[in-house]
């Protein structure tokens, strides 16, 4: 009977410190949630990586994590793997961002490449795709109708 006396006033003793201690606001869902869905926001500004070469590319995206060679190009990825640049005669000229499915797939997801919406040259149901805007040859939205798969720029090739 002692022992479950004390047992229950040590609880009772917990349960009231608790009780008074200060609520804590910290926003936890904020801190550890991924970005929204239909999120616009910006990954990278497409006019800071079109025309770079590997040197000046990596200041914007930061170091490459892999990098291959061929005849007539070389390829690398930036960003873990979620921005792939095809350099042609040594400059930026394919751009693909991957990994969007957080993205509403619509003319909005321009903004994720610092683009501003636009209508579009021509429409599919799981492409949207965008020739001369802001004099890039071509942009090119990829989705399943819902959501963005990747976005493909192609500077001048």
């Amino acid at each position: 009977m002692v022992l479950l006396l004390l047992v229950a006033g040590v609880a009772g003793a917990a349960w009231w410190q608790w009780s008074r201690a200060p609520a804590d606001d910290y926003d936890y869902a904020a801190a550890f949630e991924s970005q929204t869905p239909g999120s616009t926001l910006p990954l990278l500004k497409i006019r800071d990586v079109v025309g770079k070469t590997a040197d000046e590319l990596t200041a914007v995206l930061g170091p490459s994590q892999n990098c291959s060679t061929t005849l007539y190009s070389s390829r690398c990825s930036y960003a873990t793997g979620r921005t792939e640049v095809v350099f042609i005669d040594g400059k930026a000229d394919w751009i693909t961002v991957k990994d969007l499915r957080e993205t509403t797939f619509a003319p909005a997801a321009l903004h994720r490449i610092g683009l501003d919406e636009s209508k579009t040259s021509d429409k599919t149901d799981s492409e949207l795709i965008w020739t001369g805007l802001n004099g890039l040859k071509e942009v090119r939205i990829v989705g399943d109708g819902e959501h963005v798969e990747f976005i493909r720029v192609k500077a001048k090739s």
